[in-house]
């Protein structure tokens, strides 16, 4: 497509093509690699900016009164500019994997490319992704020689889409303030509990907040005896089922895909067991977890618990992403015609918590959540746009102890286990109210008992 067309005629045509289409609000990230110019004094580039410490004159929010510095503004078909930002990618995570740009490739480390990603939403049938780009690009190209992108004189290489979606997408920063996600420093219970809401997802890594080794160690016998009991039943009331391969679902457990398994514990000895005690009261995010799903209606003996344990055995391979629970209630939307927020999602109905039984690392394995993807079920599918799109967090340096508390409906993905020997075994507590129960995940069938429910 050549983006640099001069068609005098093109809004026309545009118009033509738009009479009897039927047009939703679409969600595009437009994406502009930059070149930085240099200085014929010192030969230096110039510097980009990595935050938004400016307003960048080139794109604004079509809220504004002034709509000079509205560049793409396009009113038939109701765009509005929700946010942007610079990206500095100095691993080359964008740069397309081809033999022609292997030499371009080495040269990562010592030319990190520098984007600039505006996210819009307009009006739209399929395929008018092209046509916002080319609009954009006109724009753009006209700039180039003012200072903009926060003061820098830049040159547009080249553009691309990064992605589209019938919904609002995380449009997060690769240098965002880890502190976001965390669940230690000193921010107040009310900003941790906001930050989760606000992203479904919360991190705790720092030794005061991890579970004691004393503990830990208690747990994974626990564990280790569960699984071996477990798989003994499966071999011997379901010996026809190939176990790290087959399909299955029972009562007790049920398989995630090639030698990844999700096993629960007995919740009929819930009130006696040391691992629902410690669930109930003595976790360090009971309190934070209370916080979240209770409400004025809702005391804390309401809250249901189940607790299983996630383990991938080596040879496990990368999982798809995925929500582990479906929304039930209002999902983040915005008016067709304005693009402006209507209608917030609904509040958490369960919360999970992943405690890992040994250190995380390449080899054995983590696992990958994309915050602020609770907000609209319209992202299932769209999952492996979350890399590219930035902010994509994970456990891969968890320690023995160390747990993420994510709402239910966030997308996360299991990263496969790539060690010899190594399970890799994470216990998964999951707090929910409303009476939801988790159905979907396990069979009705028990594999102690085989053909009684």
């Amino acid at each position: 497509m050549d983006l640099e067309s001069d068609d005098d005629d093109e809004e026309k045509e545009e118009e033509k093509e738009d009479d009897g289409r039927e047009m939703k609000r679409t969600f595009v990230a437009v994406c502009f690699e930059m070149e930085k110019e240099r200085d014929d004094d010192d030969g230096k580039g110039t510097p980009m900016p990595t935050t938004r410490e400016k307003r960048c004159n080139t794109f604004e929010n079509d809220d504004d009164d002034d709509d000079d510095d509205v560049v793409v503004a396009w009113e038939r078909r109701r765009l509005r500019v929700h946010d942007w930002r610079t990206v500095e990618d100095a691993d080359g995570a964008r740069r397309r994997e081809d033999d022609d740009h292997e030499e371009e490739r080495k040269e990562i480390s010592k030319e990190p490319e520098v984007y600039f990603d505006v996210l819009v939403s307009f009006l739209a049938a399929s395929g008018d992704e092209s046509v916002l780009l080319r609009k954009m690009w006109k724009r753009v190209a006209r700039e180039e020689k003012k200072p903009f992108f926060g003061g820098g004189k830049m040159k547009v290489k080249d553009a691309d889409v990064l992605m589209s979606a019938p919904c609002r997408f995380p449009f997060l920063k690769r240098r965002d303030d880890e502190n976001t996600y965390s669940f230690d420093g000193g921010k107040s219970k009310e900003d941790v509990k906001e930050n989760f809401l606000k992203n479904g997802y919360l991190s705790a890594t720092e030794d005061r907040n991890r579970v004691s080794r004393a503990l830990v160690d208690a747990f994974r016998t626990k564990t280790n005896e569960r699984i071996e009991e477990i798989l003994n039943a499966m071999n011997e009331n379901h010996s026809y089922v190939s176990v790290g391969t087959d399909v299955f679902a029972y009562k007790e457990i049920g398989s995630r895909g090639k030698y990844r398994f999700d096993a629960l514990f007995d919740k009929e000895k819930e009130e006696e067991d040391e691992l629902f005690i410690f669930a109930k009261s003595q976790a360090p995010w009971v309190e934070l977890v209370n916080e979240i799903l209770r409400n004025d209606n809702v005391e804390y003996n309401d809250i249901d618990i189940n607790i299983s344990i996630i383990w991938t055995e080596p040879g496990c391979l990368d999982q798809e992403w995925h929500c582990d629970g479906a929304h039930r209630g209002d999902q983040e939307t915005y008016d067709e015609q304005t693009g402006t927020l209507l209608k917030t999602h609904a509040s958490p109905y369960a919360v999970c918590v992943f405690m890992t039984l040994l250190d995380l690392d390449e080899k054995v394995g983590y696992t990958e959540f994309w915050p602020t993807s609770h907000k609209n079920a319209g992202l299932i599918g769209f999952g492996p746009a979350a890399h590219v799109l930035g902010g994509v967090q994970s456990s891969k340096t968890a320690k023995s102890g160390g747990w993420v508390m994510y709402d239910y409906r966030l997308m996360h993905r299991g990263i496969g286990n790539k060690s010899k020997y190594t399970r890799r075994p994470i216990l998964q507590f999951l707090y929910a109210v409303d009476g939801y129960k988790e159905r979907k995940n396990y069979g009705t069938e028990s594999v102690f008992c085989p053909n009684r429910k």
